[in-house]
């Protein structure tokens, strides 16, 4: 890892040089398209089977394979060539989607082809992210990581604030496998610039026998620190619940505020839900400087299962996007507060897997969440499904609430 940050051959007093641009492009295309997707998707299968546990289960779907195969992706792209993994990755997702509009047009589009279609995705983002974010330093350079790194959330919660409410305006107007079919293009816009890429983005040799110590040796520091152990635990519960409530939300809409699933007003709840997350990304580091890290976890647990009572409470729409937008801002804070304690407290040398490792076990319980409140909604409804996923949400609670993680408060520098 020394080696790929010291090669890194970036002025980073100039961010936006050639490969930069390129690979910035490439992302910000293809979250964009994964944003719209996310939105048509779970709107093709409730029209196609009025399943919530088939609904809710697009989400779950797109969530496993990272469970399943994040460490090994991670170990991947510090073997193989992180350019050909990411273009390989667009091209399979592009094609994937493409089968969508195609299986339309013959009247033979199923719920299982599109759950298919959306377990494909998932595998697809879990080996591409690997890869760019294996090659983000070799092409940012160490002087360019802030800076990037601002740059790229900030567009892509911007991203997910427009791409959703304009899916659901072209699903409502036109129909959701057209969204599909302008998805595919992005993710084959985005090869095309990645193979564009001059620069160098391979790590150097590692030897392949030291793959499972390495693995274990992160495992053990995140268990051995009460607080990471804790707020990694917190966040499967916090997942859990966020999974299926995601899943649900055509459902919830449909069940709860009356709206079909070719209602324009739909893309509005997941932009809503993407304004929450960029007032918590603006509000979160002042927030830790005033209260705490800890006292902020606590808050946004609290506010999570406000914002779940609120959603199953209310029939009305104006209600709906607001608790939705309190609901992704506790969602938010919850989860890049934990990534950044775990930042802070873990070694540099640990870092790719302590990372990579609390990533996985904690965004692993979107899938169970997703199963769960599915599950829920078919026999109870989704104003039940969302009162059940509060639980391990206020589980999580309890847990932090016990723990050291109550008056945490890590300084910087």
């Amino acid at each position: 890892m020394t080696r790929l940050v010291e090669t890194a051959g970036v002025d980073g007093r100039r961010l936006f040089h050639r490969d930069f641009s390129l690979w910035y492009l490439a992302r910000s295309i293809s979250v964009a398209g994964t944003a719209a997707s996310a939105v048509a998707l779970p709107l093709l299968v409730y029209r196609t089977s009025a399943s919530p546990t088939l609904t809710a289960a697009v989400v779950g779907l797109e969530a496993l394979p990272y469970l399943l195969f994040g460490l090994f992706a991670g170990a991947a792209a510090d073997r193989l060539r992180r350019r050909r993994m990411m273009i390989v990755a667009d091209v399979c997702c592009a094609v994937l989607l493409a089968t969508v509009p195609v299986a339309a047009s013959l009247d033979g589009l199923a719920s299982w082809h599109l759950l298919l279609v959306a377990f494909g995705v998932g595998c697809g983002f879990c080996w591409f992210d690997a890869a760019a974010w294996g090659a983000f330093v070799r092409i940012v350079g160490r002087a360019g990581v802030t800076r990037a790194n601002s740059l790229i959330w900030s567009t892509e919660i911007v991203l997910e604030i427009a791409a959703p409410a304009a899916a659901g305006l072209l699903a409502a107007i036109a129909d959701p496998t057209l969204v599909l079919a302008v998805d595919a293009v992005t993710y084959l816009v985005s090869a095309a610039l990645l193979a564009q890429i001059r620069a160098g983005l391979d790590a150097g040799p590692t030897a392949a026998h030291r793959l499972r110590a390495e693995i274990a040796e992160g495992v053990r520091h995140l268990w051995r620190t009460p607080v990471l152990r804790t707020l990694t635990a917190a966040g499967f519960g916090l997942n859990v619940a966020a999974g299926g409530v995601l899943g649900l939300l055509v459902v919830h809409a449909d069940q709860a505020l009356g709206l079909s699933p070719e209602d324009r007003r739909l893309g509005l709840l997941y932009a809503a839900a993407a304004g929450g997350s960029l007032v918590a990304a603006v509000v979160l580091p002042r927030a830790t400087r005033w209260a705490g890290q800890g006292t902020v976890s606590i808050g946004g647990l609290v506010l999570f299962v406000a914002a779940l009572v609120g959603l199953a409470g209310t029939s009305v729409f104006t209600l709906a996007v607001a608790w939705w937008a309190v609901w992704a801002v506790a969602r938010l804070t919850v989860n890049a507060n934990g990534i950044t304690v775990r930042q802070l407290l873990t070694p540099d040398a640990l870092q790719g897997r302590v990372n990579t490792t609390g990533r996985m076990l904690a965004w692993g319980g979107t899938p169970f969440g997703a199963l769960i409140g599915g599950v829920v909604a078919d026999t109870h409804g989704a104003r039940v499904a969302y009162l059940v996923l509060a639980v391990p949400v206020v589980l999580s609670l309890a847990l932090v609430l016990a723990s050291p993680v109550r008056g945490l408060r890590v300084t910087v520098g």
